[in-house]
């Protein structure tokens, strides 16, 4: 079952990989990281805008206005960065985003690829529903959140 965050500090501070969509309605993936903590690494895309991938000191660039929502994975052996690493080069296969993180990858995570039953499960996996989705706000979002609220306050005037 799927986890909804419906903010940023509601998503697990577990190590994952995670995927971020553009696009709707179901979109296509735009980007595939791993992370030692999601939350921290959600928020550094999303919130604080001070990845890499996000700030525009890379030759190409996640703009994350256009991500619709970004859903993540997490499984014991994540707790390896290597495994991690591994698992990451898997989705990168299953996913196909248009940006990739990472150049050098190690040779502990290209080993791990060399593991049958370690390939078997990370692709099984990432097939199966993901652990949790977040869903940043958007404009329209925003509009009718405004709109309640507003609706609420003249409510409450009038009392």
């Amino acid at each position: 079952m799927t986890i909804e965050a419906k903010a940023l500090n509601e998503v697990p501070r577990d190590p994952g990989l995670y995927a971020m969509y553009g696009g709707l309605p179901e979109g296509w993936v735009a980007y595939v990281g791993q992370a030692g903590n999601l939350a921290r690494r959600l928020a550094q895309h999303l919130e604080r805008r001070d990845s890499s991938v996000t700030t525009g000191t890379s030759a190409v660039g996640l703009h994350v206005d256009y991500i619709t929502r970004a859903v993540w994975w997490v499984h014991s052996d994540f707790s390896n960065k290597y495994r991690r690493l591994a698992a990451e080069l898997i989705a990168f296969d299953i996913f196909n985003p248009a940006l990739r993180s990472r150049g050098g990858i190690s040779q502990e995570a290209r080993d791990l690829l060399e593991e049958p039953r370690f390939v078997t499960e990370m692709k099984k996996l990432l097939r199966e529903e993901p652990a949790g989705e977040y869903r940043p706000p958007s404009l329209p979002n925003l509009a009718d959140r405004l709109a309640n609220i507003e609706a609420r306050l003249k409510r409450l005037e009038g009392s």
